[in-house]
């Protein structure tokens, strides 16, 4: 009788059950993705898994009714022998990768917590969704034990014994240790209900390039044109400002057939500055360098040299459902200093503020250090993983989601023209919009400058260009592609 009994447990622990689990790991990994919206998405893949989830739990309710005649200890440890053995590697993998998703070891736990789920254990890790590798056995293991359960006390045999309290104890403990390491995470992480929401990402070479290369100018004929014989200046520079750099190029520098983008780049603000710093790029666009940025620079013996061409609203982003639609400079700070934590403190809902940053050594990360926050500590920021590259993980800062609650900055024209949204709100502050009039006025209370930024070892031709983006004719382009020039004529 036992070692039917046991047969049976093994023909359900590490066949049936695995099977069916293997089956919702897959249709969640189909998932649906860019097929529908995200809540269309959650209500297809729960009522798709309910199937399976019945056939668990009818697997569970056949099992016990069939072969449990009586309480029997042994008959139904391996049950609980798996549930315990899954929270302990959760827990395990929580402690040891620092709560979070961004240590190696939350995905090598994850993988091997059960050499039977291998397959789409990896998946989910290499999906960047090691957590799901472990909820998919606990539910897969707790809807056969829900079923169960069911039978034994439609049996009347569910009347635990001094081991089974135990057993039962152990797994409450191991769960709410999890929860609570899970809920540790969620409030110093990205929140998984904002993941899949909108958010802005780095795309303006691919942009321009979508849209034939370059921003509108009514420059036909330049006062600078290069050749191919001259040694052309390598330019490089921001996200937010490389139509500027993409326009001028078109205008100035020679077409060439196979080499189109060889000598422009537009590798984001902290790549730009290392690599003129390094000398790989003769003049970058820019904002003003960070603190970091200026003593990497100091200790190659490289001398910045900014000239400004431009000025740029520094702004701030809210879902246009938000009550709010200004805010102080004070509150601001306040809001990024931790100090101010819920809408209502400002005028708006009862909810918690989500407060995004940017990167170390992007240009809008330093502009709201040096404009905003001025020498005030920034709370933590939310931070999110996602994967790098096959090597692993990586954890970074997360960048503005568009939930209901959020906020998050970044310059004006990357955010209304490069990355528009109609459900994206700019504050104005202090009562002011950032409009193009209030930039030139400088009326808009962060009224920023950009820069070309060069070096003492900076070319001939690089200097020419840097002086025709001053002339009268670069300042029209800065103009005519959507930005405030420095000068007017």
């Amino acid at each position: 009788m036992l070692k039917k009994i046991f047969t049976n447990t093994y023909m359900v622990l590490f066949i049936y059950v695995p099977i069916i689990a293997h089956i919702i790991g897959y249709i969640y990994l189909i998932g649906f993705e860019g097929t529908f919206t995200s809540i269309e998405r959650y209500i297809v893949l729960i009522s798709i898994m309910i199937i399976p989830l019945f056939l668990l739990l009818f697997l569970g309710y056949f099992w016990a009714k069939k072969f449990i005649n009586r309480m029997n200890f042994t008959a139904y440890f391996a049950l609980f022998a798996f549930l315990i053995y899954t929270l302990f590697c959760l827990n395990l993998a929580f402690v040891l990768s620092d709560w979070d998703y961004s240590d190696g070891y939350f995905g090598l736990i994850a993988v091997f917590s059960n050499i039977i789920f291998f397959i789409p254990n990896f998946i989910f890790i290499f999906e960047g969704e090691p957590l799901y590798a472990f909820l998919l056995q606990i539910v897969s293991y707790g809807a056969f034990s829900a079923g169960f359960a069911f039978a034994l006390w439609k049996k009347g045999l569910l009347k635990p014994d001094k081991k089974m309290n135990i057993l039962t104890l152990i797994f409450f403990v191991l769960a709410l240790l999890a929860a609570a390491q899970w809920s540790y995470r969620n409030s110093h992480f990205l929140p998984s209900s904002i993941a899949d929401l909108e958010s802005f990402t780095d795309n303006g070479q691919e942009y321009y390039r979508g849209n034939d290369g370059y921003a509108a100018t009514s420059i036909d004929k330049p006062t600078l044109k290069f050749n191919l014989d001259d040694n052309l200046p390598e330019i490089d520079g921001a996200t937010a400002l490389c139509p500027i750099f993409f326009s001028a190029h078109k205008a100035i520098y020679p077409q060439m057939q196979h080499h189109y983008y060889k000598y422009i780049s537009c590798s984001s603000t902290p790549y730009a500055y290392e690599r003129l710093i390094n000398g790989e790029a003769d003049i970058i666009f820019v904002a003003s360098p960070s603190d970091k940025q200026l003593q990497m620079a100091k200790e190659k013996g490289v001398e910045l040299i900014l000239t400004p061409i431009g000025k740029e609203a520094f702004v701030f982003l809210t879902n246009k459902k938000n009550p709010v639609k200004n805010l102080s400079v004070e509150q601001i700070r306040q809001i990024y200093a931790g100090k101010i934590t819920n809408w209502r403190e400002l005028g708006g809902e009862n909810e918690k503020i989500l407060a995004f940053q940017r990167n170390q050594n992007s240009g809008s990360q330093t502009a709201m250090e040096n404009y905003i926050m001025k020498g005030l500590d920034f709370k933590e920021p939310i931070r999110e993983v996602f994967y790098g590259s096959m090597g692993g993980m990586i954890e970074g800062v997360a960048d503005y989601r568009n939930a209901k609650n959020a906020i998050g900055y970044s310059f004006r024209y990357y955010a209304t023209v490069m990355n528009s949204d109609e459900n994206i709100n700019l504050l104005s502050i202090e009562n002011v919009e950032p409009t193009v009039e209030n930039i030139k006025s400088s009326t808009y209370p962060f009224t920023a400058e950009f820069y070309i930024v060069s070096t003492q070892n900076t070319s001939e031709n690089g200097q020419k260009l840097i002086d025709w983006f001053l002339s009268e004719q670069g300042q029209t382009l800065v103009k005519d592609v959507g930005y405030v020039p420095i000068k007017e004529f």
